[in-house]
Formats: structure tokens, C-alpha cells, sequence
């Protein structure tokens, strides 16, 4: 009895149609036999016998199966009052829930009615736990509103701050040139070909800059000739302290980096590229290096065609920092 009272839902309710459906094939067999019984037939009256047991059998069958219907009946009973029962009990939760939420919402719409107009306290709280909720979500979607704003503002405030940021670094941050062997390569080309530095301007950014040029160029394997000689008076910049290889140090040079090639693009000009003189081509990679790896990039990457003097040297002149 106890393992039937410790039967799930599901099976209880399996067992009691099982029960019904062996009732009614045991009424039938009942029947069956109470028939035969009372045949009057020569033929049916030789199984007697056999439907006497019929009888016996449906009886007891019947009786058997009456049980398993009123056991497993009153046991679907039983697993309905529990779930009555606990849905009962979930009921009065969450009821005790909404109550709970509802006097939370309450504080909260109280604290927002304060701070917007204490006159309008008594009226709101009046309106009942569904206003009140329904202000309280509007609250919240106010709030969000108004944090997605700050939100905005923040970042189109911390955007500026980058920009401005990136500008001043720009304008303080001094150029460099890096020596990598991708920046190296394309120079190496041109390797024995002639430099000199012109000019450049008196800052301290730009002979640091002349410098990170000719450590480059002599790595690349170029090699450095003195520059033009200058009246005296004029001031020069020596490259690593060489008093041989000096740059003079003139007002007039201009912003950027140029790097010239004497009695060079006029004549030539109509050329294909892979015909231009060596010397013009090394001119050009030059240039082309200058103006993709000065970081930050501030050079101007001109190249001029001086239609004056013989020489091979590629002239190089190191103005400003352009701002």
C-alpha cells in the first residue's frame, strides 16, 4: 500500500486508466460466462464448466480492478490536493511579492515626488500601487534617457579631449625617422650614391632630425661629401660633433624636408622610371622614404629639378617642423 501511495502523477494515472480497461474486459468476460450458463444449448452446455470460470473469473475481476479504481482514484486525489496545496502557498507568495514591490515602488515614487514637489505627495500616494508603478517604471525609463544622454556627452567630450590631445602631442612630439630594415631596404638600392645637407633650420628638433637622416643614410651605405662653403659669420650645425661635415644654419629654410637633385627632372623628365639616372632614382626613394616614416609625419616630400651644376650629390635641406 505504501509503494502505491509513493506512485507520481504520471503513473497513477496510468495505473487507474490500465484499471478501467481491465474492469470493463472483466465485465465483458462476466458477461460472457453468465451467458453460456444459461444457454439451453446441447452444444454451449458441454462448457459449462469453462464459463462457470468465466463467471468466477470476471467476479474476481471485477472486485480487483474496483480496488486498483477506488486506490488509484483516491490517490490522484491526494497528488491534486498537494498541488492545490501548493499552488496555494504560491499563490500567497507572490501575493506577499506584489505587496513587497508595491511598497517599494511606494519609497521610491514618495523620494521622486519630494524632490519634484512635496504638494503633489499626498495625491500621488493616492492613486493606488498601479499608478504608482506605472510612474515608477516611467521614472526609470527617464533615468535611463537621461544616462544615455550623459553618456553621449561624455563621449563626444572624451573624443575632443583625444583630438586635442593627438593635436598637441602633434605639435610638441619631435620628428623621428626609424632605422628598421624595411626602411633601410629600399635605400640600400642606392647604395654609394652622393649626399649632402644644404641647410636646416637653428632648433634643436631639426638637428637631431639631420642626424637621424644621416645615421640612416649611412647605414644604407650612401656616402656624405661636404657641404657648400658659407660666408663667414654664418652659423653651422656639425653632424656628431665633425668638423668636417658641417650644415649651415639658415633663417630662410622653409617647413619640411626636401631632397633635391641638381640638373635633374628637366632633363629627364620624358624618361621611363626604370631610365632615369641612377643618381635621380636614389632622389626619389629618398623622397619616397622621407615622407612615408617621419613620425609624426610633418614631411612635405618635395622634390625639386635644379637645372644648375653637374654634381651627383642628392642635396638635402631640413626645414621646420610645419604646424
Amino acid at each position: 500500500m505504501g509503494t502505491l501511495l509513493s506512485f507520481s502523477k504520471s503513473t497513477t494515472t496510468v495505473s487507474l486508466e490500465i484499471s478501467e480497461i481491465a474492469l470493463f474486459l472483466f465485465g465483458v468476460l462476466l458477461v460472457v460466462g453468465l451467458i453460456g450458463e444459461y444457454a439451453e444449448s446441447e452444444k454451449w452446455k458441454r462448457y459449462v464448466k469453462t464459463f462457470e470460470m468465466c463467471v468466477i473469473i470476471g467476479v474476481a475481476g471485477e472486485l480487483f480492478t474496483d480496488g486498483g479504481i477506488f486506490v488509484f482514484s483516491n490517490r490522484l486525489q491526494t497528488i491534486a490536493n498537494q498541488e492545490i496545496a501548493v499552488l496555494t502557498k504560491q499563490s500567497g507568495d507572490t501575493k506577499d511579492s506584489a505587496v513587497k514591490a508595491a511598497d517599494a515602488a511606494t519609497i521610491a515614487k514618495n523620494q521622486s515626488d519630494a524632490a519634484v514637489a512635496s504638494a503633489f505627495s499626498a495625491l500621488d500616494l493616492a492613486k493606488g500601487a498601479r499608478r504608482e508603478a506605472d510612474t515608477f517604471e516611467q521614472d526609470i525609463r527617464s533615468a535611463k534617457k537621461e544616462a544615455a544622454a550623459a553618456e553621449s556627452h561624455l563621449a563626444e567630450a572624451t573624443k575632443s579631449a583625444n583630438i586635442l590631445t593627438a593635436k598637441l602631442e602633434r605639435l610638441t612630439s619631435p620628428r623621428r625617422l626609424p632605422h628598421s630594415e624595411w626602411v633601410v631596404a629600399p635605400l640600400k638600392m642606392f647604395s654609394g650614391t652622393k649626399y649632402v645637407f644644404i641647410g636646416t633650420c637653428g632648433d634643436q628638433e631639426c638637428f637631431d632630425l639631420v642626424s637621424d637622416i644621416d645615421e640612416l643614410l649611412q647605414v644604407s651605405g650612401w656616402k656624405r661629401i661636404k657641404g657648400p662653403p658659407m660666408n663667414l659669420g654664418i652659423p653651422q650645425f656639425r653632424i656628431h660633433g665633425d668638423k668636417d661635415f658641417a650644415v649651415n644654419l639658415t633663417a630662410s629654410t622653409g617647413t619640411g624636408i626636401s631632397a633635391e637633385i641638381p640638373n635633374g627632372l628637366d632633363s629627364v623628365k620624358n624618361l621611363p622610371a626604370d631610365q632615369l639616372p641612377e643618381h635621380l632614382r636614389a632622389g626619389i626613394a629618398l623622397n619616397e622614404v622621407l615622407a612615408l616614416n617621419i613620425s609624426p609625419s610633418e614631411n612635405t616630400g618635395r622634390l625639386v629639378g635644379v637645372d644648375t651644376g653637374t654634381s651627383t650629390a642628392v642635396r638635402i635641406e631640413v626645414g621646420r617642423k610645419p604646424l
